[in-house]
């Protein structure tokens, strides 16, 4: 009888869930996500252990997102990342993911620079960087590290007038940025988020990303050295770009929800909770945007040239905003309509120049009914 007092105790104290591959994202996912930008009294940083709760349920969503994942074919940029099986096409570019049955991984990202400079490049992570693992169980530790090469000419804003008094040819800047991960699942228990209870792995990660810049000065026409920015004198106004930042999160990760229950940032000495992201429980599954009853939108002709109308269909009666953002995600044009059912909104493009943008309809509470591409051609 004693033993089989003791192993039952034994089992409770180990009766921790395992994340499996199930929840790994897959074609045709849509996580629903909200935030918290200013959280307020949320223990989230206890001691490492099991059989812990963790009560979220007083977080407040200041805003909403979806992030769908779509086939890899479906960006612009997929050719430049073979291997990828999915992309997210955000308003600032794509990232493109590995998924297999132990990681998911980021291969790349193409769109506007994470530096941010403005300028469009195509990035690749050397190795891939591993975002989440499978199985993943209590106690355990993953350390890594990935970088990624910038390399742009100096002959083009912003850098044409951040070199313009520098007496020497630079010909070409290069950042490099490398990423040093350590992962620690901690802790064990139960997470209430707004509207829902989980039993959850706490896992916390902590990056340390450091950022460096060379320069390619010409010594004379064909010929030259990549020199450390460092060892130039004043840094040519891009000093507050180089060093190290260190980063401090900690996921929770549910057996049977795709989605990360939460994810809490940290401040560096773990005291403050600096926001929170967190499962929408409080909305549902996107619907095929073709079933009927659905709410949609849908530019015609695509691509276009001299005008596009775009049809909405399937709408509640509400006051809208459609906009549309270039490819680096700022805002050229946008128009507020009270719609309801089907409207169609046409709009001239004389003053659109050729290329790709996003339109993006929104209804009176932020909520996003549709982000598609446009693709714009003039003669």
């Amino acid at each position: 009888m004693l033993l089989a007092v003791f192993s039952a105790l034994c089992i409770s104290a180990y009766s921790q869930i395992t994340v499996t591959s199930a929840t790994f994202p897959t074609q045709g996912d849509t996580f629903h996500i909200a935030l918290d930008d200013a959280p307020l009294g949320l223990n989230v940083a206890t001691p490492p252990g099991g059989n812990q709760l963790w009560d979220f349920s007083n977080l407040q969503i200041a805003s909403s997102s979806e992030i769908v994942f779509r086939p890899a074919s479906a960006g612009l940029n997929w050719m430049s990342y073979p291997g990828a099986d999915l992309v997210v096409i955000g308003q600032a570019g794509e990232t493109y993911y590995n998924v297999t049955n132990n990681k998911v991984e980021i291969l790349g990202y193409a769109g506007v620079d994470p530096t941010g400079f403005g300028i469009d490049v195509k990035t690749k992570f050397s190795p891939a960087l591993i975002e989440r693992r499978s199985p993943l169980n209590f106690f355990d530790i993953n350390n890594l590290s990935s970088s990624l090469n910038l390399t742009f000419p100096t002959n083009q804003p912003p850098f044409d007038s951040i070199f313009s008094n520098i007496p020497i040819n630079i010909d070409s800047i290069r950042v490099h940025i490398t990423t040093q991960r350590s992962d620690v699942v901690d802790g064990w228990g139960n997470c209430i988020i707004p509207g829902g209870q989980y039993q959850v792995l706490r896992q916390k990660r902590t990056d340390y990303t450091t950022t460096g810049i060379d320069l390619y000065v010409l010594l004379f026409p064909g010929f030259g050295n990549w020199v450390d920015l460092a060892t130039l004198t004043g840094g040519g106004g891009l000093g507050n770009f180089v060093g190290t930042d260190t980063t401090i999160t900690y996921h929770f990760y549910s057996g049977t929800e795709k989605e990360e229950i939460a994810v809490a940032a940290m401040s560096n000495d773990l005291s403050t909770v600096q926001s929170v992201q967190f499962k929408n429980v409080m909305t549902t599954d996107v619907v095929d945007s073709n079933s009927p009853g659905s709410a949609n939108i849908q530019a015609h002709p695509n691509p276009a040239v001299e005008w596009v109308r775009f049809d909405c269909t399937n709408l509640p009666q509400d006051d809208y905003t459609l906009k549309i953002f270039n490819i680096v995600g700022k805002v050229v044009w946008k128009e507020n309509y009270v719609l309801s059912g089907n409207k169609s909104i046409k709009l001239q493009l004389e003053e659109f120049k050729k290329g790709t943008y996003l339109y993006s309809l929104l209804d009176s509470k932020g909520n996003t009914i549709g982000t598609k591409r446009l693709v714009v051609l003039k003669p």
